[in-house]
């Protein structure tokens, strides 16, 4: 697939962002700024369309190829001929290769677990794999049967420090589902590790932790607490970044309004109109650029990295646009064992650096 052909497609489905709620809503970009001070060296080039970028603990980095099925490992500054995986996969509109996540348990279970859409079966499935010698085997179906459709998938895969799996699915182009409890569309859900609804989620028995989301297409967690943040992305307005508490609904329904404050609803941290699109988020875990703590957020409109600084009860104290016009879009980013970070757009893999 042509990449100017993924970017439309990506950006049909994107948009914008659904609503929802949490601490000190900031509006628009209005106030950001653009700093200088950082840069980003490209390391991997010519690759196809990496989705998802994921370090193992040794330091091997994990990425998938959207469009091919292919997951692919790089050890020691190499791209491996050999892919870890290759999947049957779908190309359709948003559908590919859409999660990638390795277990919390890895360096003993050498477990990695994929999201993506099955080119033959016509459907989301998460599958686990176990590494040996840099080779997916023993190929597991963990949880199956996730709504499929041309756009809002979701498919974002990530384990909490509860050593629960969270799954993102888009609202399937219906925003009906994403207020309808019985549906797992326009949700997050969350499971255990062999793919049962977990315990403690807010009905029994029903992987949903949150509803009321369009299409969250980032999840990642706070270091030092239980607490998901997603990237969301609404229609013509109001990409957000929503901070994910149990059982939240973020609002995402039929005739929702721009700039909802339906009291009803869990405000966004961050709320942009005009759209960003945004995709890919992480945290900080480190003192590497002195940013521990720090969210960062990928988007696809504008090709561009935010870095955002966190209050204790989440809300956002300052924001800065610290790269932008990368690769014709960002699709992720992740933090390496040693602190420093990487993102990818639609051929590159790109390590930041602090100037």
């Amino acid at each position: 697939m042509k990449k100017w052909f993924v970017a439309a497609v990506l950006l049909a489905g994107l948009g914008c962002a659904g609503n929802g709620g949490d601490p000190e809503v900031v509006e628009n970009t209005d106030g950001e700024v653009r700093a200088g001070g950082y840069s980003a060296i490209p390391l991997f080039t010519g690759l196809a369309v990496p989705s998802n970028i994921r370090f193992a603990p040794d330091g091997r980095l994990f990425y998938t190829e959207l469009n091919t099925g292919n997951v692919r490992v790089i050890q020691n500054g190499q791209v491996l001929p050999t892919p870890f995986a290759s999947l049957p996969t779908s190309q359709e509109g948003e559908q590919g290769v859409l999660g990638l996540a390795l277990d919390p348990a890895y360096t003993t279970n050498k477990f990695v677990y994929v999201c993506y859409t099955d080119l033959n079966l016509l459907k989301n499935r998460v599958v686990r794999f176990t590494d040996v010698a840099n080779v997916g085997t023993n190929m597991r179906v963990i949880v199956d049967n996730l709504p499929i459709t041309q756009n809002h998938n979701g498919g974002r895969i990530a384990f909490g420090p509860d050593k629960r799996l969270y799954v993102t699915t888009g609202d399937n182009r219906n925003s009906s589902n994403s207020q309808n409890t019985a549906s797992i569309s326009g949700k997050i859900l969350r499971y255990t590790a062999l793919g049962a609804p977990a315990p403690g989620n807010p009905i029994d028995g029903n992987p949903m932790w949150a509803l009321g989301l369009r299409n969250p297409f980032g999840l990642a967690f706070r270091p030092g607490t239980s607490i998901p943040y997603a990237s969301e992305n609404g229609p013509s307005c109001d990409d957000e970044i929503n901070r994910i508490v149990k059982g939240g609904n973020y609002g995402w329904r039929p005739s929702q309004p721009c700039g909802d404050t339906d009291p009803a609803y869990r405000k966004p941290l961050k709320r942009y109109t005009p759209c960003i699109a945004p995709t890919g988020v992480t945290f900080s875990s480190s003192d590497f650029y002195a940013i521990r703590g720090s969210f960062l957020m990928c988007s696809l409109n504008d090709a561009a990295l935010r870095l955002y600084s966190l209050a204790d009860n989440g809300s956002i104290l300052s924001q800065k646009v610290i790269l932008s016009g990368l690769d014709g879009g960002l699709l992720d980013v992740t933090e390496a064992p040693d602190g420093q970070i990487y993102l990818c757009g639609f051929s590159t893999i790109f390590r930041l650096v602090k100037e």
